[in-house]
């Protein structure tokens, strides 16, 4: 067995392998060619030039509880052959990535998967990720004439009104034009409707999931929030519609939903793992766990 980096001559096999494990993900080559170091931190276990078993890294710069930014490594597109499974080789990759990532001076490494236990035993631990949950009452139907869909001109106060909005928030991406212009779109391209207000502020809905994915409002717009929130709604499916709303919970957040829906739930997903490298464990904790901590969608991997 051959553990090792990737070439381009690497990529039909990698696409192969992973249109078998992620069926629902055919954009997945795409976002990774958008990573122009892929090639060395692409990693595959491979028996007689078959790769059985493949993980992408890459830094990330992600902020942290105290205000800060790290390089964080995420990991991503981790997925092996059917006839592979079960022998070790993705603890193997990981073992691989994590002295890749120490060499690279990652502070931390960040992961989502629906399969946690697969990495628990390498040194990642779950965290929780609050969502809020509720039944869209009347005044969804309403909808604002102050939103609307989003069109590129919007984009550079969208970026403004992102900025704002997270500058403090732990677990969020430092976004680069590079993600406005390709991860951004891939990972909200229809059915998800970008909704905007002259101001750039904007909401990420998703109607085939009933979700809210992600909010950004500026400073200094008080009508922003209800604004995009009951846009939202409507777009969303209107009264009596379940709505999921994967934002962070904040009393401006719940004053101004508790207006719309009715029925409100708290809950929480472990989709996300975190593994200290360079900084210590309670260090990576405070941070993806802070208050309003969150990894938007748009920033995955």
């Amino acid at each position: 067995m051959e553990l090792r980096t990737t070439t381009a001559a690497d990529d039909p096999a990698l696409h192969a392998l992973w249109a078998v494990a992620f069926p629902d993900a055919p954009g997945l080559p795409a976002l990774h060619a958008h990573d122009p170091g892929r090639h060395r931190r692409t990693l595959v276990a491979a028996d007689e030039g078959t790769i059985l078993a493949v993980l992408h890294w890459q830094p990330r710069a992600i902020r942290d509880a105290a205000g800060g930014v790290a390089v964080v490594g995420c990991v991503g597109s981790v997925a092996s052959a059917p006839r592979a499974r079960g022998r070790g080789l993705i603890r193997r990759l990981l073992a691989m990535a994590i002295d890749d990532m120490t060499r690279y001076g990652c502070a931390w490494s960040l992961m989502f998967s629906g399969t946690p236990g697969v990495y628990t035993g390498s040194g990642w631990e779950t965290f929780p990720a609050p969502y809020l949950r509720g039944v869209a009452g009347p005044e969804a139907g309403w909808g604002d004439l102050r939103v609307r869909l989003a069109q590129p001109a919007d984009l550079p106060r969208m970026v403004a009104a992102h900025a704002a909005s997270n500058a403090n928030r732990a677990l969020t991406t430092v976004r680069s034009s590079a993600d406005w212009a390709h991860r951004f779109p891939h990972w909200y391209a229809t059915p998800a409707r970008v909704l905007v207000t002259e101001d750039g502020d904007y909401a990420v809905v998703r109607p085939d999931a009933g979700e809210v994915v992600e909010l950004a409002c500026g400073p200094g717009r008080p009508y922003a929030l209800p604004a995009l929130l009951r846009q939202a709604l409507c777009e969303l499916g209107g009264p009596g519609t379940v709505v999921t709303l994967r934002v962070p919970i904040d009393a401006a957040l719940t004053r101004a939903i508790g207006t719309l829906l009715t029925d409100l739930s708290t809950g929480h997903t472990t989709f996300g793992l975190a593994r200290p490298i360079q900084s210590d464990r309670a260090r990576v904790r405070a941070t993806v766990t802070a208050p309003g901590a969150i990894h938007w969608l748009g920033d995955a991997f």
